[in-house]
């Protein structure tokens, strides 16, 4: 379940992040002149069109690095750290500097009190959407995990990546939304543009319509070395997944190139990616119900490890070199509960009843995406015999590490 589940919340998350970047720069174009006569309504599939094609060329991109010698990817990592970094540094400093010198900020109590109904939902239900926006720095986390199943001390460096991942999330991602939301012009200012991405039309405002190129280049390259670097993650995940014969084809899927990298992977998990970028040409409703469950997956599957660590091996569980000791089921609890909330949120609809009886492509389809993959992940488990599964593992040590050392230090004190 957890394997299916974050199988398509990676590949998802990969579509999504190639049509972010192609939502930015058509744009910029909308920008720069707002009676352009290029596609750019959601509504024409001429539009939809053009911004598939972008969306496949930055996947094209992303893909593509992942093909470079190891050695030389490390600067991608590197260069995604450095444009990262500059792109708080520009929104933590100029961004305020230049909503100072156009339209000021917001009130203290539009940021902490005041609410915006733009899906005619329950007062209720619009408050709990509210935590669907920070979606994204609730989820991610994994990613270092997989990437640092690769280094020395594998076992340790996994767990400080995941967790040290988190803290950074958690450091970055809460003040960040605080300076969107000081920075925000009035509601009614923001939406009022026929760009897909507001933010530009945000930045335009406050920066000028020339200056805030920079801000949009900046958040352009950062998203495409960071669908890259997702990649790889992604990639190890499906390599991980496959190793463990878990789904078809996982014979093909576990091969390694001669540099000892999964380029079949890498090739399965961008084809996907594709094929569902493909889904915006009919309707881009359809693609963001799809999209998603980028979030919802993970979610899922971390909700997932919480209940099983929790209630289920609670006295079975045999901690690893990293653990929390006795706050471990009250940590897994909390998580549980956590993540069941926030999936629940991804999966609530968006609007109101009668905006969705009037168009039912407005309906959130996340519920019925998850429901599918799970059906999925089910069969696979019963299609299976224990004996299949894991073959690759010959001997299971039924001694804890921790419980291993003991008895080696003991054999060798005199």
């Amino acid at each position: 379940m957890v394997a299916a589940w974050t199988l398509v919340a990676w590949t998802a998350f990969l579509a999504a992040d190639s049509f972010g970047v192609a939502n930015y720069l058509v744009s910029e174009v909308v920008v720069f002149n707002p009676n352009t006569t290029f596609p750019h309504d959601t509504s024409d599939v001429k539009a939809r069109a053009v911004a598939w094609a972008f969306s496949l060329l930055f996947l094209a991109i992303a893909t593509l690095m992942n093909f470079l010698p190891p050695r030389s990817y490390a600067w991608v990592f590197r260069g995604g750290v450095i444009v990262i970094a500059i792109d708080i540094l520009l929104n933590f400093i100029w961004l305020p500097i230049g909503v100072s010198r156009t339209y000021g900020f917001q009130s203290a109590e539009f940021v902490f009190t005041s609410t915006y109904n733009g899906g005619g939902t329950s007062p209720g239900l619009n408050w709990v959407l509210s935590w669907f926006l920070v979606s994204s720095c609730l989820v991610g986390e994994d990613a270092s995990g997989h990437v640092a199943e690769e280094t020395v001390s594998a076992k340790k460096a996994a767990a400080n990546g995941v967790f040290w991942a988190t803290v950074a999330s958690a450091i970055c991602g809460f003040p960040i939304i605080l300076v969107f939301l000081f920075c925000m012009p009035p509601i009614e200012t923001f939406y009022n543009t026929s760009a897909p991405q507001p933010f530009v039309n945000m930045y335009a405002l406050a920066l000028g319509p020339h200056a805030h190129v920079v801000a949009t280049i900046v958040s352009m390259i950062g998203a495409i070395l960071n669908t890259s670097i997702s990649m790889v993650a992604a990639s190890r995940l499906v390599f991980a997944v496959a190793r463990d014969s878990i789904f078809p084809f996982s014979e093909s899927l576990c091969r390694v190139s001669k540099s000892k990298q999964p380029h079949n992977a890498v090739i399965f998990i961008a084809t996907i990616a594709a094929l569902l970028l493909c889904t915006q040409l009919p309707s881009q409703v359809a693609f963001m119900s799809l999209t998603s469950t980028s979030a919802a997956g993970s979610i899922a599957a971390y909700g997932l490890v919480g209940f099983g660590r929790a209630f289920i091996t609670r006295k079975t569980f045999k901690p690893s070199v990293f653990h929390l000791g006795r706050f471990g089921v009250m940590m897994a609890v909390v998580t549980f509960l956590w993540n069941g909330f926030a999936f629940a949120v991804l999966c609530a609809p968006q609007y109101g009843n009668s905006s969705i009886n009037a168009n039912a492509s407005l309906f959130n389809y996340a519920i019925v995406i998850m429901a599918g993959v799970t059906v999925i992940g089910l069969e696979e488990w019963w299609r299976k015999s224990n004996r299949v599964w894991f073959h690759n593992i010959k001997d299971i040590d039924t001694t804890s590490e921790v419980e291993a050392r003991g008895e080696e230090l003991r054999s060798t004190s005199p």
